[in-house]
């Protein structure tokens, strides 16, 4: 402590711990957990996106996590994140999904999107993500409302999501300066 303030790296890992403890507890306490084969191929397709997202980008990077007092590496941080918290995250998010009315379903799609936007944010503001190449959190916010209804597109038309995901990830290939040369 210097200065009666934390490090930063260990404002990180508390900030952390408490997203990836809090992801737990929502999945144990709202997540669907007796029709869980139900979501399953959801979940895999949230998780090979994130892992292809981070493969792809390797070479380009559009954010990094930064390291915290225990995670050392941005590939622990996104391994957490690929196996734990997004995978939680989905499966309340389809649990909970209003089964009737548009206007619910948008308020609630609204709301996952400005909760992931918080996250982002505080993350963001205590040092846990650097953007690079053009990104910015404006731009995850974006990717987040495009990201939320594919999700559920997934869940319930999967082909269409995959193609809708390959549209997307063009879209950000090319509007984000990514060269052929630059991919591992």
């Amino acid at each position: 402590m210097a200065d009666g303030l934390i490090r930063p790296e260990v404002a990180i890992l508390l900030f952390r711990s408490v997203l990836l403890a809090g992801c737990l507890l929502a999945v144990w306490r709202w997540g669907d957990w007796r029709r869980w084969p139900r979501y399953y191929p959801t979940l895999l397709y949230v998780m090979v996106a994130n892992l292809m997202a981070g493969y792809i980008t390797y070479q380009h990077p559009l954010w990094d996590f930064n390291a915290d007092a225990l995670a050392t590496s941005e590939t622990t941080v996104e391994l957490l994140n690929t196996f734990i918290a997004l995978p939680a995250a989905t499966l309340v998010y389809l649990s909970r999904y209003p089964a009737a009315g548009p206007a619910r379903r948008a308020k609630y799609v609204l709301a996952w999107i400005a909760l992931f936007a918080a996250i982002e944010t505080a993350d963001t503001l205590l040092g846990g993500i650097s953007y690079f190449n053009g990104w910015s959190l404006t731009h995850s916010i974006l990717f987040d409302c495009a990201m939320f209804p594919i999700v559920r597109l997934h869940h319930v038309r999967p082909p269409f999501a995959w193609l809708a995901s390959l549209v997307l990830a063009a879209y950000i290939l090319a509007a984000f300066g990514f060269s052929a040369a630059e991919m591992k």
